[in-house]
């Protein structure tokens, strides 16, 4: 956990373990302020404007999403009480477009509704070391299509589960959910690509590559979406206090900025 004011403090964490948790100055955040301060978390890292993902851009979506409990949506899962599966941000960007995520508690549930974060990059690592094939797979261009659930939208994006960023490190659009597709081009395939979301699903679980957050009122969860996956558990509402997050994405990675 870091001062919201600290920025310096913040990216030291970010950088060592792709999230860091920063918390507001207040003890009370309305709405309003959770917004100011999200304006200076992003001023602060050099994220600049909030990014609207192509799946949304023509329903008229804002900048910064209203993660809570709607029950007028047409949204499958984000607007549910439900868990959220593994998956990264950005359902028809190419991997690794988007690079940041901010999730800005204001309220939350009266039960449930942490979020966990895997280390997909280091299971990947584990798994080429292990299984090289099954890890090759993982990196074909056309091995995962991820489809749109909304209504009335019959939108894909194929491409790989991991690709190169050069510096020794992937950017990932793994996921497990309602979404994924798979395309194995044979039967080997087939059985290498069942070996690698079998060691996944193994892996997740272990806490040296996983970990689960229940936020606070007031605390920002600033994460690196082009290199972990996310998951959400399901919840129970306070209806007088409904759950409340704000969550804006961003095609920075954090850096300070002067």
């Amino acid at each position: 956990m870091t001062d919201l004011l600290k920025p310096g403090e913040t990216l030291d964490v970010l950088e060592t373990f792709g999230f860091a948790v920063t918390r507001s100055p207040l003890t009370t955040v309305p709405k309003a302020e959770a917004h100011r301060e999200m304006g200076t978390i992003r001023a602060g890292f050099g994220l600049g404007e909030p990014y609207v993902p192509l799946l949304y851009r023509d329903r008229g979506a804002p900048s910064v999403t209203e993660v809570t409990r709607k029950g007028d949506s047409d949204h499958p899962v984000f607007h549910t009480c439900a868990a959220q599966g593994w998956h990264t941000d950005g359902l028809l960007e190419d991997i690794g477009t988007i690079k940041t995520t901010l999730l800005y508690c204001v309220s939350p549930a009266r039960r449930g509704g942490r979020t966990s974060l895997l280390n997909t990059g280091r299971v990947f690592g584990e798994l080429r070391t292990e299984d090289p094939e099954a890890a090759g797979v993982l990196l074909r261009g056309t091995i995962l299509g991820r489809r749109s659930t909304l209504p009335g939208v019959e939108r894909e994006a194929v491409g790989p589960v991991f690709a190169g960023l050069g510096d020794g490190n992937y950017a990932t659009r793994y996921g497990e959910g309602q979404v994924e597709h798979w395309y194995p081009g044979d039967a080997a395939e087939r059985a290498a690509l069942d070996r690698a979301l079998r060691y996944f699903r193994t892996r997740r679980a272990d806490p040296d590559v996983r970990v689960d957050l229940l936020l606070r009122p007031g605390e920002c969860l600033i994460f690196r979406n082009d290199v972990l996956a996310h998951a959400r558990e399901d919840f129970t509402d306070d209806p007088r206090h409904p759950r409340l997050l704000l969550r804006s994405l961003h095609t920075n990675a954090p850096e300070l900025t002067p």
